[in-house]
């Protein structure tokens, strides 16, 4: 609209506007491009770049890809993965574990292989610094755990990632157990607390600052969110 168009030859970018996405499970053909959805996502992240390397946005972005591809095959055995469609197309996937099932399984061993070659061993062995760090602080009491909330750029802040917590925080209160996360993003900590979550404590790791946060349990017809 005109808005729009005055906002854009001004240099300024207009707000996404508010959409009403869908969720459900990921269809078949929606995974090659949920890996895809996610590596970007994440690009910019604080311990993507502590991980990767602050200089190539793209070489982080095809680093993502590699890690993406090897999670998701795992996540839909084991996991929890839900999809988010607004104006036709995927815009956000959420990957999380049932009470029990952290962590998940490694991937098969060409998976890894694969995501060794593509990422290179000094990012492989970064990264599993940070899960282990993250490892020793996980809670040992049964709990659902959202591992991954990825939002397409473009859709960013229009309601995606509301909805894919709301469908995935209903599932933790019929079972009623707690919720937990980390984000290494400031923004985010609002977010979930928007959604019932408390910052249970920090870390640092790689130099990236990182906060836990959990939902206390809650049961079908208390307040809170919901899908």
């Amino acid at each position: 609209d005109r808005a729009r168009e005055l906002l854009r030859s001004a240099g300024v970018s207009a707000p996404a506007p508010l959409v009403s996405p869908t969720t459900g499970p990921l269809a078949a053909p929606e995974r090659p491009g949920a890996a895809q959805l996610l590596a970007r996502a994440f690009r910019d992240n604080p311990l993507n770049v502590a991980v990767i390397g602050a200089g190539d946005p793209q070489r982080r972005l095809a680093s993502n890809l590699c890690g993406m591809r090897s999670l998701l095959p795992v996540a839909l055995a084991h996991g929890f993965v839900l999809g988010a469609r607004a104006a036709g197309s995927l815009a956000g996937a959420l990957i999380a574990t049932p009470p029990h099932a952290y962590p998940l399984p490694p991937p098969s061993l060409a998976s890894r292989l694969r995501c060794l070659v593509g990422q290179g061993r000094r990012v492989g062995r970064r990264w599993r610094e940070v899960f282990e760090v993250l490892d020793a602080l996980h809670p040992l009491e049964p709990h659902w755990y959202l591992g991954t909330l990825g939002v397409d750029p473009p859709h960013q802040g229009c309601g995606v990632g509301t909805a894919l917590v709301g469908r995935w925080l209903a599932h933790a209160d019929r079972d009623a157990t707690d919720a937990y996360l980390e984000t290494d993003v400031f923004a985010n900590v609002g977010f979930y607390a928007r959604a019932g979550f408390e910052v249970e404590g920090e870390a640092e790791v790689l130099g990236a600052r990182v906060w836990r946060m959990r939902r206390p349990a809650r049961r079908l017809g208390s307040s809170g969110a919901g899908g």
